[in-house]
């Protein structure tokens, strides 16, 4: 699915036929020259970035596996294809796992190997008006569009209807199965 078709459908929740013709003459224009959007159409794909990340690194992370070799026991996270935001494991050819050590910049190897397949996972990219995005068809576009209209509305300030927005964004997102349980303890009871 396009980033554009995400944008539309949040200009025409909001009631705006205006943006939704600018956002499409934007997408043209992006197509054409490479021109990147301004004025509100800029605001909505800011507020498509803080969405596509929230989702991607709080609800359904994108997941990547490289094969990489270290260089003296190291692989620096620049040399990965996405920047990486956590490293899930790592292993060596024959799929035995390798002990690994995160810092900031790098990753160190505990045993020097050769060649080693690293499952992570990472940011998306910066999302420009003519890119698809950054999830397969679980996440519709509806559900983006969704917290577009909340970023957008609390971006100018809109408070009260952000969170009508919030909560149809956050039902979405419970219905798509991405919504994280709230985390709670027991009260304590003496006996």
């Amino acid at each position: 699915m396009l980033i554009r078709d995400v944008l539309i459908l949040a200009a025409e929740s909001l009631g705006r036929t205006d943006l939704s013709a600018s956002i499409r003459s934007a997408y043209s224009a992006a197509v054409s020259s490479g021109t990147v959007p301004a004025g509100e159409t800029a605001v909505l794909l800011r507020c498509y970035r803080l969405v596509e990340n929230e989702v991607a690194l709080d609800h359904l992370p994108l997941k990547a596996e490289e094969r990489m070799t270290p260089s003296e026991g190291y692989l620096a996270f620049t040399d990965f294809s996405y920047p990486p935001v956590d490293v899930i494991e790592v292993c060596d050819p024959s799929g035995r796992n390798t002990e690994f050590e995160v810092f900031p910049a790098r990753l160190r190897l505990k045993e020097p190997t050769g060649s080693v397949v690293v499952k992570y996972t990472y940011a998306p990219e910066e999302p420009t008006i003519d890119g698809e995005t950054a999830f397969s068809d679980k996440v519709s576009a509806r559900l983006l569009a969704f917290g577009v209209v909340r970023e957008y509305l609390l971006s100018a300030g809109r408070y009260a209807e952000a969170a009508v927005w919030d909560t149809k964004y956050t039902e979405a997102l419970r219905a798509a199965g991405l919504s994280r349980r709230k985390l709670c303890v027991r009260a304590r009871r003496w006996v």
